[in-house]
């Protein structure tokens, strides 16, 4: 990127293909190369973005499906009358037998050596003596890039936006990184071990998706046997309730009167007046309970290496014509309108 220093740059696209590359090389130990090709690769987040327009109201109107993409007969005339159409499900189709061919044809030697999510896959099939049928590779090995991206990367855009738009919060978490880095505690390349030792980093993180958390539909549950009484109203077994992060997220008795703001310090308890255990409770951005998102550990990870790299190599301004970003919302928050100014830092 430091041929792009001084110009403005579309971050939130960097950080999509970043995120997009990050999951790729997890899954196959392979980048997909959206980062060096600067380009939306067989339109695959294009795509993803349909199916998500698409999934956001059908998941809510679900007997519709049989009318539009659940009919066969439409879909057959659709890829005739217009075979470029978005189709996510297939685009992830092909580069996920594209990476699985590639994996097969190496040698075994090579293959052995690999930590990656499909490694781990073929591992079991070899210790458990079982293959795994092709489906069930396909579901396991295609979630990761239909879900593992676009997360990350909204929650990379909320820390970015709403650090580089507080320079108090800017200067604050970019000195806990120099002094890190002068002390010898980071590597060249941040490892997510010396990531986690950065506290102000993490309660950034902790704050910003706090702030904008990705998926901006309820969080389902089914009221079990017996029924639950909710706000002095009874709902009887197998009602469907849920609630939207976002609102959950800006509750004044749980997180402050200034729960609109972003103040990471509200995550010290020292800092706080308010009950930060009870915060965590209540901080439902990957979800909570046994249906909490299983990528959450790997989506902190991806953004505790890579925004102190960035911020330790260069300074960033906010360079968008307008003063805030644009949100728009089906299945998840997505952010667009994030340009930003690159400036190469002096670290002598």
């Amino acid at each position: 990127m430091t041929d792009l220093v001084g110009k403005p740059v579309d971050l939130g696209t960097w950080l999509q293909w970043y995120a997009f590359d990050a999951i790729g090389a997890i899954t196959f130990s392979s980048r997909f190369g959206f980062m060096e090709e600067r380009r939306d690769i067989e339109n695959m987040i294009e795509g993803i973005d349909f199916g998500l327009f698409y999934a956001g109201i059908v998941g809510q109107i679900p007997f519709l499906h049989r009318f539009l993409l659940g009919n066969m007969t439409l879909m057959n005339i659709r890829s005739r009358l217009a075979p470029h159409a978005p189709d996510p499900v297939a685009t992830a189709t092909r580069m996920v037998l594209k990476c699985l061919a590639e994996y097969d044809e190496r040698d075994s030697e090579s293959s052995d050596k690999r930590a990656d999510f499909l490694a781990y896959l073929r591992g079991q099939e070899k210790s458990g003596g079982s293959r795994i049928s092709t489906r069930d590779m396909m579901n396991h090995l295609m979630n990761n890039l239909l879900a593992g991206s676009d997360t990350t990367a909204i929650s990379l855009r909320a820390v970015f936006y709403y650090v580089i738009r507080d320079r108090r919060v800017y200067e604050k978490l970019q000195q806990e990184i120099d002094e890190a880095d002068k002390a010898g505690k980071l590597s060249r390349f941040v490892t997510f071990a010396e990531s986690l030792e950065l506290p102000y980093l993490q309660i950034c993180l902790k704050e910003a998706m706090r702030m904008h958390p990705g998926v901006s539909y309820p969080l389902e549950r089914i009221v079990p046997e017996g029924g639950v009484e909710l706000c002095n109203q009874y709902l009887p077994a197998g009602t469907i309730v849920g609630v939207n992060a976002a609102v959950i997220h800006r509750d004044k008795t749980i997180f402050g009167t200034d729960a609109d703001q972003f103040r990471p310090e509200r995550w010290i308890q020292s800092e706080s007046n308010c009950d930060v255990q009870n915060m965590e409770r209540h901080l439902l951005t990957f979800g909570s309970g046994v249906r909490t998102c299983i990528g959450k550990n790997i989506s902190i990870m991806e953004m505790g290496k890579f925004i102190p790299q960035i911020l330790r190599q260069f300074h960033l301004e906010w360079a968008s014509d307008k003063p805030t970003w644009d949100v728009k919302t089906w299945w998840f928050a997505k952010q667009s309108g994030m340009f930003v100014t690159f400036t190469t830092r002096n670290r002598s």
